[in-house]
């Protein structure tokens, strides 16, 4: 049997041109991929950046905000900026601020997320809370509470428990949904 060597080239050349095209489709979809990834993370940098300051807490005021009084809209993201100091007679271990409203049932499920910290007693730390509005949040004017939690030991209890650090580290906050 005689092979046709002209068959063999074209069959070389059809499968160079296939990879060239699979590695130049691959090129774009990691590029277009990546500048996603890049403004989402810009995004959340530029809002950190534009949001003030919280003013530095005091005894009388364990937890202070950049803003107590929020406007946004079903489905946004917001970043909130919370020092707290630390009243407490005991050390905090993997401390965090986190959002909760009482009237879920309007509101949704939102979500707060931080990174926790260690916090000695007399001490202050500043943290970016960033608050994730549920998309089914009705148009309404809700009443929400910052609160300094901690992860604790596993619990036995179904869900589990995230405790409070203490009574009266809160702080009160007027979340308007539009």
């Amino acid at each position: 049997m005689r092979m046709n060597k002209k068959g063999a080239i074209e069959l070389s050349v059809t499968a160079i041109v296939i990879l060239i095209l699979a590695v130049v489709m691959l090129g774009l979809g990691l590029g277009f991929v990546r500048g996603m990834f890049g403004k989402v993370s810009a995004s959340f940098e530029q809002q950190i950046g534009a949001e003030p300051e919280a003013a530095e807490a005091i005894g009388d005021e364990p937890i202070t905000l950049s803003r107590e009084n929020i406007i946004t809209y079903p489905g946004e993201n917001i970043v909130l900026k919370v020092n707290t100091l630390n009243p407490t007679v005991d050390n905090w271990v993997n401390a965090k601020p986190e959002l909760s409203c009482a009237d879920t049932v309007n509101f949704g499920s939102a979500t707060s997320t931080s990174i926790a910290k260690s916090v000695n007693v007399g001490a202050s730390a500043s943290y970016n809370l960033l608050i994730g509005i549920s998309k089914t949040a009705k148009k309404m004017i809700y009443i929400c509470v910052v609160n300094m939690t901690k992860d604790g030991p596993p619990s036995s209890s179904t869900p589990p428990v995230t405790p409070r650090i203490a009574a009266g580290v809160l702080k009160e906050i007027t979340l308007t949904v539009k």
